[in-house]
């Protein structure tokens, strides 16, 4: 514990970007001093997951999966989705992510057409029924559109990464199988929906990320994220709950292991 709070897990950020930006040690060393126990870095693509198997094979308490984010501009043939399948037989791999549609599109972010997304999406459902693991959702203007394609695929659960909805889609995803990860962003100015699902979620229908280096909460936005600030979205949406902050991290905690099937106990001083 830190300060006598129960450990927490980040369960979405990009440790190869945070490498990349050479702050992977600043990373690990934050997360270990903030009482973040464990991290689950997210694979974009087949390079970029088996470099996220690298990381989480050097650091003890960080997990990674294997993705196809929206953003890629073709589906995976099949000599990648065998790679994919492959790699979440690695002991460590927890999930299929960072996966789903995006209908944000503007030149220079994003302009992959949606049946091309559509594909790769369906392709990664199938892929983590197969595999039995649950699957990491990046949904981007999306919420009709996502719930449909799971739907398709039955057997399919796990989290809706960055929920950007309100209380009564998160209601809608739980009926199918899927919790919201809560993410810097129901800290910011004007996302009251996104902060009434979080004062309205089931305490075992939540988890908590960075999806570092991206959307560092208030009062550190504007600054790359790291981590150790998964504590701060904690705390906010224990605020939000009126509960304790204690309540809510041990909460995220037991349901982050329960839905990504961590089992290790906590491995936070084997990183000291």
């Amino acid at each position: 514990m830190t300060g006598g709070l129960p450990p927490l897990v980040d369960t979405h950020c990009h440790l190869v970007l945070l490498e990349e930006r050479g702050l992977l040690d600043q990373a690990l060393e934050g997360a270990l001093a903030a009482g973040v126990d464990e991290i689950v870095s997210v694979g974009l693509n087949l390079e970029d997951s088996d470099h996220n198997r690298r990381i989480a094979e050097e650091h003890a308490g960080v997990y990674f999966t294997c993705g196809w984010h929206p953003h890629e501009k073709a589906a995976p043939d099949s000599r990648e989705l065998d790679a994919l399948s492959e790699l979440l037989r690695h002991p460590k791999a927890v999930a299929v992510g960072e996966v789903g549609l995006d209908l944000f599109f503007r030149p220079g972010y994003h302009e992959v057409p949606l049946d091309i997304q559509e594909r790769s999406f369906r392709a990664m459902l199938e892929l983590a029924r197969d595999a039995g693991k649950p699957v990491l959702i990046h949904d981007r203007d999306a919420h009709d559109e996502v719930l449909a394609a799971v739907a398709g695929v039955p057997g399919s659960r796990g989290v809706m990464h960055c929920f950007s909805g309100d209380a009564a889609f998160a209601q809608r995803c739980a009926e199918l199988g899927f919790i919201a990860s809560f993410s810097g962003i129901v800290t910011f100015p004007r996302s009251e929906k996104i902060q009434d699902a979080a004062r309205t979620a089931a305490d075992d229908g939540f988890v908590v990320e960075t999806d570092s280096p991206f959307l560092s909460p208030v009062p550190e936005r504007g600054k790359p994220n790291l981590p150790e600030r998964v504590a701060i979205t904690a705390a906010a949406v224990a605020r939000l709950r009126e509960t304790p902050e204690a309540v809510v991290r041990a909460a995220t905690t037991l349901t982050a292991h329960r839905v990504l099937g961590i089992t290790a106990p906590s491995t936070a001083a084997a990183r000291a």
